[in-house]
């Protein structure tokens, strides 16, 4: 797998390359056009004077104009060669077919340029319209662009590789550099927060500092969940395996003993409830769990459970009771049951005698979500508590908890309940006056028709 850091070098070595590549060609496009003007315009000013001095004479005896260095020929309107000063005009074909004298009987004055076959010589033409009609051309036959570079190749290339070892050396050093930041942030992760960096890398030396604090925090939660456990679970069993000596050594008279089964039953029962409150926890901590999300009834849920709760109500001398109306959450079922049923179990739990616990289910006029609260006329929770009170194994009263059986972890549950289906909590509670803890869901997604559902 390729390293970041050799990534960067091989980007920038790269970049070097392609730089010099379309450098290169720029400046052979940009120069071969500045000769060829150069060549044109100097032909251009040679013919003008030829052109001058002719006219002026009137002298068709073209033999002194030699000495330019340039082939001169005459044509007549027709196309016939009347002078060549490179070769036998009597045997030379006719010229009125050619681009610049067609140019110059049309216009004045011409232009053309051709290149010969092996690419090593080119020939630029001007011709100029005279004043009798003939035509008089110029030409001169040069190296060609492609010759010329030829001849310097291997200085360009020799200066060619030189420019990319300058790069490969420079792209070096500018990756060190630049990764000697991210090499220290790697080394020093526990201080990340208080090194000198670049701008761009605040974010994520942000990202970093704050995630070393959740997971310092995660594992500071995970300790003290492991000790709660471990505490929880140790004193149900430390009733079950006293009571379970004492009736194995003889210890406890016969009358006794149904008592004492009956204790090793509750603290039992207990121990199950807890480890089953436990694991519905991991449950819900796994990230991808699997949920069946459709549209439940929320107040046929409160039904089934205020049923269910019925026995526990009559035990404590609590009275249960559902309001309000039938609505749809988009939801899973049996977490939602739960939901409910850990409320309402709490409501029972920490009440008065004769007290009352009351579901009511509407709707939220502002969403158009739906509204869960459960309202006790319980014992209710002191202000400096409130905010702790969906912590795992936080209790405001821990004798009171364990005499009524509860585990600690049911409003746990219920906050993570409310976090899987996209929905609010609060509470409201005065000390000796009871709470209210009230859940509002969203309104259910487009395309779900409640009438038809």
């Amino acid at each position: 797998m390729n390293s970041m850091k050799s990534r960067i070098h091989k980007s920038l070595i790269g970049m070097g390359a392609i730089t010099m590549v379309v450098t290169a060609v720029i400046c052979v496009i940009s120069l071969s056009g500045a000769y060829i003007h150069h060549v044109q315009q100097d032909m251009e000013v040679m013919a003008d004077i030829l052109c001058d001095d002719y006219e002026q004479d009137h002298d068709t005896n073209l033999e002194r104009f030699s000495e330019y260095n340039m082939r001169i020929t005459l044509i007549s309107p027709l196309g016939d060669v009347l002078y060549e000063s490179d070769a036998n005009a009597d045997v030379m074909d006719n010229h009125l077919e050619r681009p610049e004298v067609i140019e110059a009987l049309e216009g004045g004055t011409g232009d053309a340029h051709r290149e010969s076959m092996t690419l090593s010589m080119d020939t630029y033409y001007y011709a100029r319209l005279l004043e009798d009609g003939n035509i008089l051309r110029v030409s001169l036959e040069t190296e060609s662009i492609f010759s010329l570079y030829t001849g310097v190749f291997w200085g360009l290339f020799g200066v060619g590789c030189l420019i990319v070892l300058v790069s490969v050396v420079i792209s070096a050093l500018l990756t060190r550099k630049m990764m000697e930041p991210v090499e220290t942030m790697a080394k020093q992760l526990d201080h990340v927060g208080e090194l000198s960096l670049y701008k761009e890398l605040k974010p994520l030396s942000e990202a970093l500092t704050s995630y070393q604090k959740r997971t310092s925090e995660l594992e500071k939660v995970r300790q003290e969940f492991t000790a709660n456990v471990s505490h929880e679970l140790k004193t149900p069993l430390t009733t079950i395996s006293g009571y379970a000596e004492m009736m194995e050594n003889g210890m406890v008279k016969d009358k006794d003993v149904p008592g004492c089964a009956e204790k090793i039953h509750k603290e039992a029962g207990r121990m199950l409830t807890l480890i089953g409150d436990i694991l519905e926890l991991s449950r819900l901590d796994e990230p991808e769990m699997v949920k069946d999300l459709r549209p439940v009834n929320l107040y046929q849920v409160a039904l089934r459970c205020i049923e269910s709760a019925e026995l526990l109500a009559k035990k404590h001398e609590v009275n249960l009771s559902l309001q309000g109306e039938s609505r749809l959450v988009w939801g899973e079922e049996g977490m939602l049951e739960e939901l409910v049923a850990n409320l309402c179990d709490n409501g029972i739990r920490y009440n008065k005698p004769q007290g009352k616990v009351t579901i009511t289910i509407r709707e939220d006029p502002k969403t158009r979500g739906t509204i869960l609260e459960v309202a006790d006329t319980g014992i209710g929770i002191p202000e400096e508590h409130q905010r702790r009170i969906f912590e795992r194994f936080y209790r405001v009263d821990k004798g009171r908890s364990r005499e009524t059986g509860g585990t600690g972890l049911g409003l746990a549950i219920v906050k993570h309940i409310v976090s899987q289906h996209g929905a609010q909590i609060q509470m409201k509670s005065a000390l000796g006056e009871g709470t209210c803890i009230s859940v509002l869901f969203p309104a259910l997604p487009e395309g779900i028709d409640p009438e038809n559902q």
